[in-house]
């Protein structure tokens, strides 16, 4: 189960230190967020609606963190994009 993290869970040093290809070897492009979701939920630890950030918000997306190497970063989904990923564990 993946839960929601607090907003200030969510700085800017642990988004610049995020890339989905660089750290996953995910595109950051639909097709590929849905091929490897299973990839993604097991490293995502938590989401936050990204509309409520403080840092990088972003309308109709959530901010998801991930904990890799033991190393929190995180990055957006589309609403779309974390449906398809998460619906069946949230």
């Amino acid at each position: 189960m993946i839960d929601k993290l607090p907003e200030d869970s969510f700085t800017w040093s642990r988004w610049r230190a995020f890339n989905l290809f660089n750290e996953l070897n995910i595109a950051a492009r639909y097709p590929d967020i849905i091929r490897f979701r299973e990839t993604i939920r097991f490293h995502a630890i938590g989401y936050h609606h990204a509309s409520r950030l403080r840092c990088r918000p972003k309308p109709d997306c959530y901010a998801i963190m991930f904990l890799k190497d033991g190393a929190f970063s995180w990055c957006h989904l589309t609403e779309k994009e974390f449906d398809e990923t998460f619906r069946r564990i949230r």
